[in-house]
Order: C-alpha cells, then sequence, then structure tokens
C-alpha cells in the first residue's frame, strides 16, 4: 500500500505555499506522521508511545508497516523499542545516530576536511569554555587542574595523552552545560580522537601539548568568558601547524 503526502512549510501569513509531492512507502508515512506527533509536543522526551494496537488503528496500518515505520525512527535516534515494553521517545539525543551521519565528512588525511574539522572545533569549543567561564563551580575547576597536573601514563603513552586532551575538552564541554553544541561536540568525538592521536605524535613535546589547555583553565578560572573563547580559540590555530606538518608527512 502506498500514500501520497504533501509536505508543506514556509507559511506566511496564515498561507501555506504547497511543497513537492512524493509518493512514500507506508511505514515511512508511519515514521512521517509520528514524527509529527512528536514535533508537535504530543510525545515528549521519555513519553512512551501508546501500544501497538492503538497505533495500528490510529493510523490505519497493519502490523509490519507500524514495525518498519517505528525501525526507521529508531534507527535515526529518536526513539527506543525495547522488546516487551513497547516504543518510546528518547530522553536525550543518541550520540551515536549523529555520529553515523557525520562519519562520511572525515575521509582519512584529506587537509580540507582536517582543517574544516579545526575550524568546527573552535566555534564549538570556544562557546563552550565561554559558557564554561559563566557557570563553572569549585568542584569543575578542580576536576579541570586534576587533568592537567596528574597526567599520568599521558607522559609516556601517544594514545593516553590523546585521550587526555579529549577528557579536557570533553570536561569544558560538560561545565558548558549546552545541550546542542555537548551533542555535536560529542558526535564529532572520533574523529577528534584520531586527529588528537596524528596531533601528539607529530608535536612530540608531550609535555607543551598538555599546557598548551593551561590559558584556557586560567580563564574559565577567572570566570573571564571572552578570555575563555579566546584561549580555546587560540589552542586550535596552534594546532593548524601540526596538521599541516601531519599531512606532508603521509
Amino acid at each position: 500500500m502506498w500514500y501520497d503526502e504533501c509536505y508543506q512549510s514556509n507559511k506566511m501569513g496564515g498561507t501555506s505555499m504547497p511543497g513537492p509531492v512524493r509518493r512514500v512507502s507506508t511505514s515511512e508515512a508511519v515514521a512521517n506522521r509520528l514524527l509529527e506527533r512528536i514535533r508537535s509536543g504530543e510525545f515528549g522526551p521519555g513519553d512512551p508511545f501508546p501500544s501497538e494496537r492503538d497505533l495500528q488503528g490510529q493510523l490505519g496500518v497493519g502490523r509490519l508497516s507500524l514495525r518498519e515505520g517505528l525501525a526507521r525512527l529508531s534507527a535515526l535516534g529518536i526513539i527506543r523499542v525495547d522488546h516487551g515494553k513497547g516504543a518510546r521517545v528518547r530522553r536525550r539525543v543518541d550520540v551515536e545516530a549523529v555520529a553515523q551521519v557525520l562519519l562520511p565528512l572525515f575521509p582519512h588525511r584529506q587537509a580540507k576536511v582536517l582543517h574544516d574539522l579545526l575550524r568546527a572545533r573552535s566555534v564549538l569549543d570556544g562557546e563552550l569554555a565561554a559558557q564554561a567561564a559563566l557557570v563553572r563551580t569549585d568542584e569543575d575547576i578542580g576536576s579541570l587542574r586534576d587533568l592537567l597536573e596528574h597526567p599520568g601514563e599521558a607522559l609516556s603513552d601517544d594514545r593516553a595523552l590523546a585521550e587526555l586532551d579529549f577528557a579536557f575538552h570533553r570536561e569544558v564541554a560538560r561545565i558548558g552545560d549546552n545541550a546542542y553544541l555537548a551533542v555535536v561536540h560529542d558526535a564529532l568525538a572520533t574523529p577528534i580522537r584520531e586527529y588528537l592521536l596524528c596531533y601528539v605524535r607529530v608535536h612530540g613535546n608531550r609535555q607543551e601539548v598538555i599546557e598548551r589547555h593551561r590559558p584556557i583553565l586560567d580563564a574559565i578560572v577567572a570566570r573571564d568568558q571572552a578570555g575563555a573563547r579566546l584561549a580555546a580559540v587560540n589552542h586550535l590555530e596552534a594546532c593548524k601547524t601540526s596538521v599541516d606538518r601531519f599531512l606532508m608527512g603521509s
């Protein structure tokens, strides 16, 4: 069974401007209808969907089409389906689902993509550092200091150092507490980790890699939002030369 759906957008002054019509499968129509109900606020974070029987009646579809529609939303990370418990809207964004979408944007050792990653990190990390400077607590400062002052095996192992570098920025993101920016930051974790491992291997001076984070910490301690933003951006700008050296040696 097939449905024709007309997507309407760009509402202006109460007049709807119709978009193109395209044919969609029943399961896709089910997913779209449920997605609209989530967007409207009918189902919020953590809310369960009605039972399969009730959804079949509401949507006028069979069990197979309903389950395929639910599977689409589950694959997108919008809902969670538990056997015997039914489906519910996720309480938090599925970071792994976002990361899978972004994965094709990171071909190995491609200069423009690596620099695009650094520019994206400059925007993200700059704003997260500025927000962290505004809302940080003494406990937050302690966790950041602990990372820099007790590096452990990071002083002798490249992979451990790359993980420490990532952990510092992830902790700043946690402190900054912006749901949207934090999700994007976490979704970029795989390419960021891959880059950091190359970066620390090329840079060579492990202690300097650690100390490069000190201006960010100092600005957060001082509750200096502008200073924290600038320190984060400058930190990543300094990494560009290492990226170029890495690419030249590949």
